[in-house]
């Protein structure tokens, strides 16, 4: 191989290796695209909105600091552990709506439970 077409070869392997390693520094990491699916599903619920709004909000709140710690400092470390942090909320504000959910349906269903006894009741006593 020509000495000028190998320097240039070298070069322009060096060239894409350094554009690669750049591309990969500042391409978020995966917990914090785990926690964006995360708090997103959990956001796109309406059970959650209203039954745990205080838990998704942590939760959102939570990957804005790790979206923001990222931007700012390529801190991959710090911002994994916020990320998980911010799906393990969003995980949390599901199951919190879900269990509050249940707890209204069984409370309405006691509720009609009760009246049923009370006119069966009243129809025994007749």
């Amino acid at each position: 191989m020509h000495p000028m077409l190998r320097s240039t070869t070298v070069l322009a392997i060096s060239a894409m290796a350094a554009g690669f390693l750049s591309a990969c520094a500042t391409a978020p990491s995966m917990a914090l695209e785990r926690a964006r699916t995360a708090v997103s599903t959990a956001s796109a619920d309406p059970a959650v909105a209203r039954h745990a709004a205080l838990e998704l909000k942590q939760a959102t709140d939570a990957l804005a600091q790790a979206n923001s710690i990222w931007s700012k400092t390529s801190d991959e470390a710090e911002t994994n552990h916020i990320a998980y942090m911010a799906a393990l909320r969003a995980e949390a504000a599901t199951s919190a709506a879900r269990t509050r959910m249940l707890a209204t349906n069984i409370r309405a269903a006691s509720s009609g439970t009760d009246q049923i006894s009370l006119h069966t009741d009243t129809q025994a006593r007749r």
